[in-house]
């Protein structure tokens, strides 16, 4: 068993000593040419009759084989082609419903059958309904699809046709493929196709969030700026972390006139991108100067120029630059009235953000460049760095009174994100925080009533990740270097941006890596930005990431993303500050693994209640550990 511990939180891989295996998820298996046998159509409704949207596995069976074929729905169907004579049976399974199965019967060999098969929800299931990931990928298609994309990265368009012409043929309603089909016909001028390519994506997977940026930026180009609007604003639903649509929304806004949308969404972009959103500087020049806001255009162009950007975006940003120390800019915004300035500074033709992208893995390093900061605020640190460790110590007290519904979304993920193996699963989440002795807390938590690790997918168990927020704690503060960047923007509001890293010669007491349960322990050291809300000094986001890769333990990255919010509790009438969502991302020993946790459906117990429930058995701790006793659990 392989141990990355926190001491206060940790991943602990794999479970049960044994390694962890790539994953070898099923996909639709390819369809035989045509030979003159029969064809099955298989439709899949819930409980009401309405068509199932979410994603099922169908597994065809019959006398001599236990699994015939497998395939998943797309719109509510599945089909299966040159099926020979005899009696088959469709099993039909998705998450929080009960596995469904229905006989049918085939005499000749043309024919053409179709059975209807109804899930209905397992009451008893501990999994939350969500939506399906995207389809797992067999390796053959894993293999072309990866080539494709290689071949697209080095702009060798022959080779990537040819190879999506391949995986294509081997899972012609796999969403990442289409999208991939997308890009090229993109990439070749073929705008038509790419559109036609993007809406069957989405068609097959409604939250496709490439595909939907590729949508917005055809219509972008058309002006149809309405429409792509619409787009943006559903890639956003699923993922409010989208730096790619807030900075095209910022393109979109500024095409409509609303400058200070515009802003809102160009400040958002660079502080979820970094140096990777650093061509939305642009957009977000021309709306601050569409605003006359001289100063802090100026201010942005010289910091868009100050990041290396491409020779023909400098040119436009010192020509606007000129502009603005001649005057010619107020003289040519005065005499256009009402109407929007040109478009000169964000020209939809130039800027990289209207060329849809290749899918990445890893999030940017929070190192990559600091987001934006009011200018002209000082920071008071010290009164920040004091007021969060007020705040955490809350915290600590907090969650030993709460119970919550932990969903988590696990995916081994290729180089370029694309998932080959996926597994969602729901717990009933409760955590203690503790003193173990002077200067050190202990964590522990508890799933469905229970420590044991079986419960995690994959044989991978990610303990703790909400206590990230921890190294703002008096005992672990000073083993960080703190810096206060300055004043940024959170959502709606503003949130001062606490930069740490581990100092030098300071070994890690929050984290290390354990070859095993017993094993020794190696520190692992962190950096990170969080950002703490000006008027609370609540933590509401923490993002770190490996200080250096750590190739002697074959760990070589790391990025964690969690976000905190308060909960109102309205029966006791008491609000406390939570964990929303806990995303890592990770590389082990060869794997890539991207994992979504989701905390919803707080419980708050009085003190009564707590007391009159029995604590879980105890579990085998090390030396370090040993003062640290379970908590109460709550089921």
């Amino acid at each position: 068993m392989f141990v990355l511990e926190l001491l206060l939180f940790c991943l602990i891989l794999p479970i049960h000593g044994r390694e962890a295996l790539p994953g070898t998820g099923t996909e639709a298996l390819g369809t035989p040419e045509a030979s003159g046998g029969a064809q099955l159509t298989v439709y899949v409704r819930d409980e009401s009759g309405v068509v199932f949207s979410s994603l099922a596995l169908v597994t065809l069976q019959n006398l001599t084989s236990p699994t015939l074929a497998t395939s998943r729905t797309v719109g509510g169907r599945a089909v299966f082609e040159d099926l020979g004579a005899g009696e088959y049976t469709a099993v039909v399974e998705a998450p929080g419903y009960l596995t469904a199965s229905e006989h049918v019967s085939i005499s000749v060999p043309d024919q053409q059958e179709q059975i209807f098969v109804t899930l209905k929800r397992d009451n008893d299931s501990r999994m939350v309904s969500a939506p399906a990931g995207p389809p797992i990928l067999t390796p053959k298609l894993q293999k072309e699809l990866s080539r494709a994309v290689e071949a697209v990265h080095g702009n060798n368009l022959d080779a990537a046709q040819k190879h999506l012409d391949a995986a294509y043929r081997l899972a012609p309603s796999n969403p990442e493929v289409n999208y991939m089909r997308g890009l090229l016909a993109d990439r070749q001028g073929n705008v038509a196709s790419a559109q036609a390519s993007w809406e069957k994506a989405i068609s097959l997977d409604a939250k496709h969030k490439l595909a939907l940026l590729g949508l917005a930026a055809i219509l972008a180009r058309r002006a149809d700026f309405a429409g792509a609007k619409g787009y943006l604003e559903r890639v956003l639903q699923s993922d409010a972390n989208s730096w790619h649509a807030h900075q095209l929304l910022s393109v979109v806004c500024v095409r409509q006139g609303g400058y200070q949308e515009a802003v809102t969404h160009a400040e958002r972009s660079l502080e979820l991108g970094k140096s990777l959103a650093n061509s939305v500087r642009l957009t977000l020049a021309e709306a601050l100067m569409a605003q006359d806001q001289r100063e802090r255009a100026a201010a942005t162009l010289q910091a868009f120029l100050k990041a290396g950007p491409p020779p023909a975006q400098g040119e436009i940003a010192n020509g606007l630059l000129r502009k603005l120390k001649s005057g010619a800019l107020a003289l040519e915004h005065s005499s256009a009235g009402d109407s929007p300035p040109s478009a000169e500074a964000a020209s939809l033709a130039e800027l990289p953000l209207l060329k849809p992208d290749l899918p990445t893995w890893l999030p940017a390093n929070v190192d990559d460049s600091a987001p934006a900061v009011e200018a002209g605020v000082s920071c008071p640190t010290q009164e920040v760095l004091d007021g969060t460790a007020k705040r955490v110590q809350e915290f600590m007290s907090s969650v030993d009174r709460i119970t919550a519904t932990e969903v988590l979304d696990h995916q081994v993920v290729n180089e370029w994100g694309l998932p080959t193996h996926e597994e969602k699963r729901s717990f009933e989440y409760v955590v203690s925080i503790s003193k173990i002795r002077d200067g050190y807390l202990g964590v522990q938590e508890y799933r469905n009533g229970t420590q044991d690790l079986g419960v995690f997918p994959d044989g991978i168990a990610t303990l703790g990740l909400p206590a990230a927020v921890l190294v703002f704690h008096p005992y672990y503060r000073e083993d960080y270097q703190m810096n206060c960047e300055g004043l940024g923007r959170w959502k709606d509001g503003h949130a001062w941006q606490i930069h740490f890293a581990q100092k030098q010669g300071k070994s890690s007491r929050i984290r290390g890596y354990r070859a095993g349960l017993n094993a020794p322990s190696t520190p692992v050291a962190l950096k990170g930005r969080a950002w703490v809300d000006k008027d609370t000094l609540q933590v509401v986001r923490i993002e770190t990431d490996l200080q250096a890769p750590m190739p002697e333990i074959k760990y070589l990255a790391e990025h964690m993303d969690i976000e905190y919010g308060p909960v109102k509790f309205k029966k006791q009438n008491e609000t406390m500050w939570l964990p929303m969502t806990a995303d890592i991302y990770f590389r082990l020993r060869g794997r890539r693994i991207r994992r979504k946790n989701v905390f919803q459906k707080y419980l708050l117990f009085s003190v009564d209640e707590r007391q009159s429930i029995s604590a879980p058995k105890e579990v085998q701790t090390s030396d370090d550990s040993a003062a640290l006793t379970p908590r109460p659990a709550r089921p």
